[in-house]
Formats: C-alpha cells, sequence, structure tokens
C-alpha cells in the first residue's frame, strides 16, 4: 500500500509539476507576443507621418510609375483628408520634390499653395471626396524621347466620391528625366465619367 501510495503522490507532483511548467511558458510567450505588438504598434506610422517624414533624397522614386504612386499619396491626402494649414504646408513642400525644374520655376512655392488651397476648397465645394487612385500596368507607361530628352507618360484612375454617387477622373501625367530621377513636367484632367 505504501509503494502505490508512494506512486500515486508521485504520480501527482509530476503532473502538477508539468502543468505549472505549461503555465510558466504560456504566460512567458504571451509575453513575448504583447511586447512585439506593442513594438509593432509603436513603429505604424499614418499616411500623414509617412509623407510628411519622406525622405525624397535617400528614398526617391525609381520608376515613373512609382512617382506618380507617390505623387498620388499626396494628392489623396490633399483631397481626402482634413488637414490643419502646417501638415498642407510641409506635404506641399515634399511633393514639390517630385516636380521638374521647369514646373517649380513656372510654380513658386507660395502661388502653388495658394492654388492647392483654392482647389481643396473648390473640390469641398462641389462635394467631391478623393477616395482611390487606380496606377497602369508598368506596360502602359508610353517611353519617349524628346529633343535629346528621356521622357514617359501614363494615365491615373482617381475614383471620387460625389454627392449622390462615385466619379472618375482620369489624369494623364508627363514625366521627365532629370539627374536620373523621373520628375512630374505636367499633368492634367484628359477626361472624367461616371
Amino acid at each position: 500500500m505504501a509503494d502505490k501510495e508512494k506512486k500515486e503522490t508521485s504520480t501527482a507532483k509530476m503532473v502538477i509539476i508539468a502543468v505549472v511548467l505549461v503555465i510558466i511558458i504560456l504566460i512567458y510567450f504571451n509575453h513575448l507576443s504583447n511586447k512585439s505588438s506593442i513594438k509593432r504598434t509603436d513603429k505604424v506610422a499614418t499616411e500623414l507621418e509617412l509623407l510628411s517624414d519622406y525622405d525624397m533624397l535617400a528614398e526617391y522614386p525609381k520608376t515613373p510609375r512609382d512617382v506618380v504612386k507617390l505623387h498620388s499619396r499626396y494628392f489623396k491626402m490633399f483631397y481626402g483628408e482634413e488637414l490643419t494649414d502646417d501638415e498642407l504646408v510641409i506635404l506641399n513642400q515634399q511633393v514639390r520634390y517630385l516636380y521638374a525644374s521647369e514646373l517649380l520655376m513656372m510654380n513658386d512655392e507660395n502661388s502653388n499653395l495658394k492654388a492647392l488651397k483654392k482647389n481643396i476648397e473648390k473640390m469641398k465645394e462641389e462635394e467631391y471626396t478623393y477616395k482611390s487612385y487606380e496606377l497602369p500596368e508598368p506596360s502602359q507607361i508610353i517611353y519617349y524621347t524628346q529633343e535629346g530628352v528621356e521622357m514617359a507618360t501614363l494615365e491615373v484612375t482617381i475614383t471620387v466620391d460625389m454627392e449622390d454617387s462615385m466619379g472618375y477622373m482620369y489624369v494623364q501625367y508627363v514625366l521627365v528625366k532629370e539627374n536620373d530621377q523621373w520628375k512630374i513636367l505636367a499633368w492634367g484632367d484628359s477626361q472624367m465619367g461616371q
């Protein structure tokens, strides 16, 4: 009988030790999971922060499509979000890094900012809200040379919320290669549909 009681006591101790070890391991892994989750949350920046802090010198887009994608992200922020004047100034300064020198000469920063504010107000008055954009496939970009200068053109489809419906704007971009970087020379609406 004593041997049987010893075995039962020994088995019970082993079960208790195993359960305690499992609990300790679960607590440890839960702690690690929460810790990495907190780190991920701290590192996730908002689109506004990402665009405000975008390092144009170190991370300048490589292709015309990438330049237009970044430009579209800025414009989605301009026309799809409520921004303070300070945020608008910072984003406008940032987006100007994407512009060709010819475009910058024709539009000084103050004039550019005034025109941007006016366009934002106009969209609000007309009750348009910029929702999303769709870029063409890389194969749909047209590359050409004009007077010895490399150029590219592509069209972006922008989805806007209008009063009671969705609308689409088709924006044509013209880019020029300056100092081995693609820069926006011009853009404009090519058509609008519903």
